[in-house]
This record gives structure tokens, C-alpha cells and sequence, in this order.
């Protein structure tokens, strides 16, 4: 039992004080809280019984607050929209109109931002919580998160999958970077170019090594000029013309259609795993997640890219 029940007996004590205080009327606090009158003035009466306190200076025209009625009322008021924000936070975080997505930020930044406007004009009632994870093995049910996505062979325990993009890596460079050091015509030419790498502490991707040994490339030491802490750093880097990047098919799609990154060597490695819309198989879904799960799986990120015709792929 909490220790102001010993001070307080009931909680109805000081929601009837606070609507008497701030009416500055029995009566019109009894309208409010739809009882009587004398229902107000008896649990004031043992309101004060039960603090010893003097809370309401009482006459013939008006009712008025003691000083230590005032005080009350202040903190009952601040305590009362306190509990309120907190009450409403909540309700709205669990509100099944917000929807708590988590990616990396690569896939935000490069895929997704792009592509929101179409979703907010499908759905204008569904709220998007963006947060960016360098994890794939986030406790969606822990992290309260509706919806994320895994790469792998979409078998996890506890988790619904479907299938969003066969992984696909293949080497991207700006236009200005090629006509300046290429053409590039065999994997092992690569090696003499700066390749921009990158390593996630959290996240196991494709890297230059296993791209270039799939590619029958033997790598005894491999050069890393640049290494970023995520994908996006390295794609980036690439547009700029700072050297040559491992990008994933629907990363790399955009940047590729403008013209902003070309493939200088056409040559796609296929791991034979993909990623996937996950969502945790233990609590029912919203409506929206629901709703923004059926719109990635529409947006079609499988597509052949602009670039793939003649070139040869490799598993």
C-alpha cells in the first residue's frame, strides 16, 4: 500500500477537492462530477478529517481556499496533469495509428525516405516511428517494435517473414570516377582501384573480400583506403567520385536510375539469402502496420535494375 493511502483514504477525496477548488463551488463541483451537493461538502469534510488540514474558508456568498487549501490544490493540480501526459504518452505510443519501424540506416536514408510521400498519401492516418538500428537481432517484442527487417533465409523463432529483396551486391562508381580511371573489364582490376569499405560492428554484410574471392579474386591483403561504419557512408562516398562501392540492388536502384552511380564492371554476386518485412509472430499486429507492411511488399525493390542486361552473375 502506498504510504499516502495512510493520509488519504481514497483517491476520490482529492479529485472531488481538486473540481471544489478550481470551481470555487460545492455545487458547481457536484454538476461536474455529477453527484450532490452534499456529496461534495461530506467528502471535503472527511478530506480534511483525514489530514487534519483546513482546506475551504466557507460564508454565506462564496467559498474560498486557506492557504493551505491553495497549496493542496496546486499540487494536486500539477500531480493530476502529470499523470494525465504520462497516461496520454502511452496511450499514444500503443495507439494502433503509430506504427515503430526500425532499419538501417542505409535502407532509410537510400530507400526509404524516398519513397514515403507515396505512402502518406495512401494512408494519411498511419504514423511512422523511424528509428535506425546498426542490429538485426533486435527483441522486437522488447524494443516495442512493429515492423523491421532481417537478412537471412527468413526463419526466425517468434517471427513472422516475408520476403522483400533477393541480396544482390554488385561495385558502383560515380560517372566522373569511371571516365577518369576505368574502364574496368575483369574483377581483378579492382584491386587497383580505391575500394570503399565499410564494417558494422553489429551487422554481418557481403565485404570487398568475399566479393572478390567469389569472384575468383585471391585476396592476401586487401588495401582499405576508406572504411565506414555503414553502407550508406560508402555509397555516398562513391557518388562523390571518392572511389569504388559494394552496393546492394535496391540501395544502389535510385542513385543508379539518375545516373548518379554507374556499375563499372558487370558482374552481380548473389549470396542465395534476402532480406525480409519482419514482424514479431507473439503480439497482434495494428491496422497500420499491417497497412505499411502490404506497401513495401508492393513497392517491388526485387525488380531487375536499370543496369542488369548482359551481365554475367555469380553464386
Amino acid at each position: 500500500m502506498h504510504r499516502l493511502r495512510s493520509l488519504v483514504p481514497s483517491a476520490n477525496y482529492l479529485f472531488c477537492f481538486e473540481a471544489a477548488a478550481r470551481r470555487r463551488s460545492f455545487t458547481a463541483a457536484a454538476q461536474e462530477l455529477n453527484v450532490s451537493q452534499p456529496a461534495v461538502s461530506k467528502t471535503i469534510r472527511l478530506l480534511e478529517e483525514a489530514t487534519g488540514l483546513k482546506l475551504f474558508r466557507r460564508d454565506h456568498t462564496r467559498l474560498e481556499l486557506t492557504a493551505e487549501g491553495l497549496r493542496l490544490y496546486k499540487e494536486v493540480q500539477e500531480a493530476f496533469d502529470h499523470l494525465h501526459m504520462v497516461i496520454s504518452s502511452l496511450q499514444k505510443k500503443h495507439s494502433n495509428d503509430i506504427v515503430r519501424v526500425s532499419f538501417s540506416s542505409s535502407f532509410v536514408q537510400l530507400w526509404l525516405l524516398p519513397r514515403l510521400k507515396d505512402f502518406k498519401a495512401r494512408h494519411p492516418d498511419v504514423s511512422l516511428r523511424i528509428e535506425e538500428s546498426s542490429r538485426d537481432d533486435q527483441d522486437l517484442i522488447e524494443e516495442d517494435i512493429d515492423l523491421s527487417a532481417r537478412l537471412g533465409k527468413g526463419r526466425w523463432p517468434g517471427i513472422h517473414a516475408w520476403h522483400f529483396v533477393t541480396e544482390e551486391v554488385l561495385p558502383v562508381c560515380s560517372p566522373e570516377y569511371l571516365a577518369e580511371h576505368g574502364p574496368i573489364t575483369e574483377p581483378i582490376q579492382l584491386l587497383e582501384h580505391t575500394l570503399l569499405s565499410f564494417e558494422e560492428r553489429h551487422r554481418s554484410r557481403v565485404d570487398w573480400r568475399e566479393w572478390l574471392e567469389r569472384n575468383a579474386v585471391p585476396v592476401a591483403r586487401l588495401k582499405q583506403d576508406f572504411v565506414f561504419t555503414d553502407a550508406l557512408g560508402s555509397i555516398e562516398a562513391a557518388v562523390l567520385g571518392q572511389g569504388i562501392a559494394l552496393g546492394w540492388k535496391h540501395l544502389v536502384h535510385d542513385y543508379l536510375t539518375s545516373g548518379k552511380l554507374v556499375v563499372p564492371l558487370s558482374t552481380i554476386y548473389r549470396s542465395g539469402s534476402a532480406i525480409h518485412v519482419v514482424m514479431p509472430a507473439l503480439r497482434p499486429p495494428k491496422r497500420g502496420t499491417e497497412l505499411f507492411r502490404d506497401w513495401l511488399l508492393e513497392q517491388g525493390a526485387d525488380a531487375e535494375l536499370p543496369t542488369d542486361s548482359g551481365k554475367s552473375a555469380h553464386s
